[in-house]
């Protein structure tokens, strides 16, 4: 025996037509704000400094772990400034870890006996998340790998390679 489709009333049909409008219009403006973002101003320089600041000194969290491992670590575990000091800021106690600044990460230099290279942006951020440095040599387990998109690491490679000459306080 077949049966026939039941019949929506004029009711149903006019408040799904009104869910689907709400959601169309939810969608346009979606569509919208992300245009407005995408075609927004680059942060400014100051503001670059402020970001790289709050996240190299962990006022603003990081994720990372040891490469080794399967969990992250906790925030105020793997802030940079619990290990390296910056430009000419103080040492770090009992720290072994370089000091990143201008002269380290922008000069040619010879890492681990290889060619002399240089870190830029891309280097460096390749080097926060997968741990190789600018020769593709594996750095120390102890440095934890990033999970970092990559406005925060362009601010962070802007605070850490910004000239100390000619730095003013972020």
């Amino acid at each position: 025996m077949r049966r026939n489709p039941p019949r929506l009333r004029p009711r149903v049909l006019v408040g799904q037509a009104r869910r689907v409008a709400a959601a169309h219009r939810v969608l346009l403006i979606g569509l919208a704000l992300l245009g407005a973002v995408a075609h927004a101003d680059p942060p400014s320089l100051r503001d670059q400094l402020r970001l790289g600041q709050a996240l190299f000194g962990g006022e603003i969290d990081l994720e990372g772990r040891i490469y080794t491992h399967v969990v992250d670590l906790p925030a105020s575990v793997v802030r940079c400034a619990n290990c390296h000091a910056v430009a000419d800021g103080p040492d770090v106690p009992r720290s072994l870890a370089p000091r990143l600044n201008h002269d380290l990460l922008l000069r040619p230099r010879s890492r681990r006996g290889g060619p002399a290279t240089t870190y830029d942006r891309d280097r460096f951020c390749t080097l926060l998340r997968r741990g190789l440095d600018p020769a593709s040599v594996l750095i120390s387990v102890e440095m934890p790998r990033y999970a970092m998109d990559d406005a925060s690491c362009a601010a962070l490679w802007r605070y850490v390679t910004w000239n100390a000459d000619e730095k003013q306080t972020p």
